[in-house]
């Protein structure tokens, strides 16, 4: 793909942390993320949960936060990639710099 067709606004890094997420009402997951960028971020796809693509999300992590609104954008075999709802940075400083 080049970078024409790229899609994205914001770059993305190479993140690998813990992170979790709350699927519906109820459902808290675990995972962990694949990359990070100021407009959303890839998830491992989870073992036991299928998600799919227009489902809403609230995500979690040290570099994201406490809980950020995110919708599911694509998922695919890297994984389940998320747009966040708002536009707030990381609140990590040293991401958010680098972001």
């Amino acid at each position: 793909m080049t970078r024409e067709e790229e899609q994205r606004r914001h770059p993305r890094h190479v993140l690998s942390e813990r992170a979790a997420f709350l699927l519906g009402p109820a459902t808290f997951v675990f995972s962990e993320t694949v990359d990070i960028s100021h407009g959303g971020t890839c998830l491992r796809q989870p073992n036991r949960f299928m998600i799919h693509a227009g489902e809403q999300l609230s995500v979690a992590s040290d570099h994201i936060g406490a809980a950020r609104s995110a919708r599911v954008v694509n998922v695919s075999a890297r994984g389940v990639h998320c747009a966040f709802d708002d536009d707030y940075p990381p609140i990590d400083s040293a991401t958010s710099a680098a972001l």
